[in-house]
């Protein structure tokens, strides 16, 4: 029988350990290098005049609606997003916002993803981050990149993370299978949205409320 040194079984946990910080020091750096993690504070900006409606009224049949303001107390600033969701009987229906959003940095192509600081309330459980890029912008784009996410329902703020190899091309709620991959470099335009489920194994409709500190690269 093979019997490892004893003192390959002392470094053994010493050279473990080792790897790991190694590689915790790489991810960190790798971050350090984006100049421009934080997408959007909500705690400090200043005002939200950027960002704009996009419902479903944009079709005639649409009866949801979203607005955006920033809350601000003597404690604290953040944005909140309210919504109605009045959907179709096959539950087409869609209530956001969006902003443009300044090209990314090279230095933050290592990025994993999205990360999001944020509570909802409400009966809207089912969110998501819509990603316009520079080829579909205009009012007769083909599709956008999108990522759902289901709030925990929890009092306490808590951190939604989205990667970005999670983000699919949709066209009116429809995946489009054959789009080529997000490009991160080429997104022009971010923005929240909720929505009736018309092709999903879920439907809701009502009222809700998203409440937002920051969004970020991670």
């Amino acid at each position: 029988m093979f019997v490892l040194p004893c003192a390959l079984l002392v470094l053994q946990p010493a050279l473990l350990r080792a790897a790991s910080s190694t590689l915790k020091a790489r991810t960190t750096m790798t971050l350090a290098t984006c100049s421009h993690p934080t997408l959007f504070d909500f705690t400090t900006t200043q005002d939200i005049d950027s960002w704009t409606e996009v419902s479903d009224t944009v079709r005639t049949p649409g009866m949801s609606k979203a607005v955006i303001t920033l809350q601000r107390t003597q404690l604290f600033q953040r944005a909140v997003i309210f919504a109605v969701i009045n959907p179709q009987p096959n539950g087409a229906g869609f209530a956001g916002v969006q902003t443009n959003l300044p090209a990314i940095s090279a230095e933050c192509k290592e990025a994993q993803g999205i990360r999001l600081n944020l509570r909802g309330q409400g009966q809207l459980s089912f969110w998501k981050i819509v990603l316009t890029d520079n080829k579909n912008s205009g009012p007769a784009q083909n599709y956008t990149y999108e990522q759902k996410f289901k709030l925990s329902g929890l009092v306490e703020f808590e951190d939604v993370d989205l990667p970005f190899d999670g983000f699919k091309a949709y066209h009116w709620g429809k995946e489009v299978p054959d789009a080529p991959a997000l490009d991160l470099s080429k997104v022009v335009r971010f923005g929240f949205q909720t929505f009736g489920g018309v092709y999903d194994d879920f439907k809701q409709k009502g009222v809700g409320s998203l409440e937002v500190n920051t969004v970020n690269l991670f």
